[in-house]
């Protein structure tokens, strides 16, 4: 694909991505899209099909940001604790951050008449992300650090102790907390956390 190509359809995602979270999906027209970055229908569609082909892409690029906090580093010096600490961190502030909460909140919206869109939604995001997760608690399980029967559930357990309350509060509107609230509740989280599951001296 040309690097012009790219280019446009790079913008076209970006254009929508912002119309989409601004006035909410439904609400948003594929002409208006065009009247911001130029173009036809015509283009749009043989980029990404309809209105809902250009939604996937956009799900596609946010689930991809929160992605990138799922990176382990296996031969790490740094102790469990330290890790996972430094990663809870990142895990708050990247789920709550603006654009992600704006596309959970589309997704639920859709959810209802949409089933497959939020069957991509967590092959994308979530359940990809569990799985880089478990293959790294495995790794642990393996260098003696922690005890683990079960990788799926133990990393389900890790994230829904990560996210609390924070997430949800924020998505019904409530205020994003500090990057200081957001570390003390990720040291608390993995502490909690490592009482179960960390090999005793």
């Amino acid at each position: 694909m040309r690097p012009s190509t790219l280019k446009k359809q790079q913008k076209i995602i970006e254009v929508a991505t912002k119309l989409f979270f601004e006035q909410g999906y439904s609400e948003t027209s594929l002409d208006q899209i065009i009247e911001v970055c130029g173009g036809s229908k015509q283009t749009l569609y043989s980029y990404f099909g309809c209105k809902r082909g250009l939604l996937i892409q956009v799900i596609s690029c946010c689930t991809e940001e929160v992605g990138n906090v799922f990176q382990f580093d296996t031969d790490s010096d740094s102790s469990l604790s330290e890790q996972l600490t430094l990663f809870g961190y990142d895990y708050l502030r990247a789920l709550c951050s603006q654009p992600i909460i704006d596309m959970y909140r589309i997704i639920v919206a859709e959810a209802r008449r949409d089933k497959e869109l939020v069957e991509f939604f967590l092959s994308r995001g979530p359940h990809r992300f569990y799985n880089r997760l478990s293959e790294f608690l495995q790794s642990k399980a393996q260098q003696r650090k922690i005890v683990l029967e079960d990788p799926a559930l133990t990393s389900a357990q890790l994230m829904g102790l990560l996210r609390g309350n924070y997430f949800q509060d924020v998505v019904l509107g409530m205020d994003i907390p500090s990057d200081e609230e957001m570390m003390r509740y990720s040291v608390q989280a993995v502490r909690c956390f490592l009482q179960g599951y960390e090999t005793k001296a």
